[in-house]
């Protein structure tokens, strides 16, 4: 395999970004079918293309890791500023600058090798740089690769629990 390198995120990644996304859903889909699906392929790598073509604010980043000219993982964050009303807010993090993880794919053929790690220690250097005192993101509960990469892996900790139940749809 080609050596992998990490860049910023740029026009002309959106095949490569759009593989990862089809392989994340097809991961998530196959663990729990009733809330994940593989997204549609068709115009799926040129809507990525419009969306990497966006300009970005400094208080977002997009990451890829390049493999051979290929991107076969990448990461988006943000930075959240502290909120004008964070003293009135009963979670002290709002008060502080915190990193939002949006999204971190790696392509399968790529995956446990160590592009993950590679991609979420550059956003947590980003954050430093930028005198953030946290990250936060979200991974599905079930997912045995995911949730070992983070907690075990990367030394993230649980702090919520996200709960939903599903609706019966009735008819108007």
């Amino acid at each position: 395999m080609d050596e992998v390198r990490l860049r910023p995120a740029r026009g002309g990644d959106g095949a490569g970004v759009a593989q990862c996304w089809v392989d994340a859903g097809e991961y998530y889909a196959d663990l729990d079918p009733d809330a994940f699906q593989k997204p549609a392929s068709d115009g799926l790598a040129e809507w990525f293309e419009q969306l990497l073509r966006e300009p970005r604010s400094d208080d977002e980043l997009w990451l890829v890791a390049d493999a051979g000219g290929q991107a076969v993982g990448f990461i988006t964050a943000r930075l959240q500023r502290p909120d004008g009303d964070a003293a009135r807010q009963l979670v002290r993090d709002m008060g502080r600058i915190r990193v939002a993880v949006d999204a971190l794919v790696v392509d399968a053929r790529y995956r446990r090798r160590g592009i993950g790690t590679l991609l979420l220690r550059s956003v947590e250097e980003w954050g430093r740089r930028n005198e953030a005192t946290l990250v936060f993101l979200d991974t599905y509960v079930a997912s045995p690769l995911s949730v070992q990469f983070y907690e075990r892996r990367m030394g993230y900790a649980r702090r919520s629990v996200r709960s939903q139940k599903r609706l019966p749809w009735v008819r108007p």
